[in-house]
């Protein structure tokens, strides 16, 4: 007789060691899978985008869950374990990101560690008025004409207070550059901006190391007009020194760029003798010295000639069609040069 070996196991006992094998195997199997899916795009076929915005502050969970609900990323948990894995965890770039669900996690990931911010550029040029900028702004989408309306009532926080007469208290301060404004940017965030700018570039680097007896308003004011009436850089210093030349003797400006800011229209064909005696405080053929502001945002090629004038005794200048300007010390010779403006008109 055969006798059972102690040590066999029944076969039900095998098979129930194989089904548990199985079912660990498989589980492994799905979970290795699932945390996969997980790192997946959410939707491979999506083509639309969306804008989120990650504020200054906010951790990469709070970027995760906000990349989850709106349908971005398919795991916040995925999400982030692979920015602290990439070290992007505390490096997140504040700002408006647009993103679409067929990105990976490390190509959204890269983009906030780099700063791949969704802006809107706004190009201020250098002789733009305060009108003028917002309507650029306007047309970008930042603010609407009521809300600058309002806002334009008073200078802004740290602005040289207004002058009995300023047109607007605003003008003169927004600095002309291509900024770069977030969306959502509101019309007080982006002329608070160009101020702000205005103020550091200009004010802080350039006025209060200078050792111009003008004044902030005076040197601004002057710069201001420099621009309208030169039409390079390079005559900057000899019409700044032509203005201030005839402030020394008492002279009025009579500069045509402070009458057209009177007229607050553009004049294409020139102004009239009308034109020269129209009712106002910028009309410097009537009114000696300074017009009560400035009358444009200049540069700081035209402010940096306003604080080094050229050392030159011209007290007039004539501008010709091609942009070049005939200066003269004596009226006599003034007269001469707008005589061969006329008879020479493509000059």
């Amino acid at each position: 007789m055969i006798v059972p070996s102690v040590h066999s196991e029944p076969a039900w006992w095998k098979r129930r060691w194989l089904w548990r094998g199985a079912v660990a195997l498989g589980t492994a199997l799905f979970v290795v899978a699932y945390v996969i899916w997980l790192f997946q795009p959410a939707n491979s076929h999506a083509r639309a985008t969306k804008e989120v915005r990650v504020s200054v502050g906010q951790t990469a969970s709070d970027v995760a869950a906000n990349l989850q609900r709106r349908g971005i990323i398919r795991s916040a948990w995925a999400f982030e374990l692979l920015s602290r894995y990439d070290g992007v965890a505390t490096h997140l770039t504040a700002g408006v990101y647009r993103l679409s669900p067929a990105q990976s996690l490390s190509s959204i990931l890269t983009a906030m560690r780099a700063g791949d911010v969704v802006t809107i550029k706004v190009a201020v040029p250098e002789g733009f008025t305060v009108h003028q900028i917002v309507e650029r702004l306007i047309h970008d989408h930042i603010g609407t004409w009521a809300q600058y309306r309002r806002l334009q009532q008073h200078p802004l926080k740290g602005m040289p207070s207004p002058r009995p007469g300023v047109r607007d208290p605003w003008e003169g301060y927004l600095f002309p550059a291509t900024y770069a404004f977030a969306p959502g940017t509101t019309a007080r965030q982006a002329v608070v901006t160009m101020w702000q700018t205005f103020h550091q570039r200009v004010v802080v680097d350039l006025y209060d190391r200078s050792h111009t007896p003008l004044t902030l308003v005076q040197w601004v004011t002057l710069a201001s007009i420099v621009q309208q009436e030169a039409k390079e850089s390079s005559q900057g210093p000899k019409v700044a020194a032509v203005f201030l030349n005839r402030l020394k003797l008492g002279m009025p400006f009579q500069s045509d760029a402070t009458v057209r800011y009177a007229l607050g229209k553009s004049v294409p064909n020139g102004l009239t003798l009308k034109d020269l005696t129209v009712a106002s405080p910028y009309n410097t053929y009537i009114h000696k010295g300074f017009p009560p502001g400035p009358i444009a945002n200049p540069g700081l090629a035209m402010l940096k000639a306003a604080l080094h004038p050229a050392s030159v005794p011209y007290l007039y200048f004539v501008s010709l069609r091609s942009g070049r300007l005939l200066f003269a010390t004596t009226l006599a010779q003034h007269d001469a040069d707008i005589a061969y403006a006329k008879k020479h008109p493509n000059a």
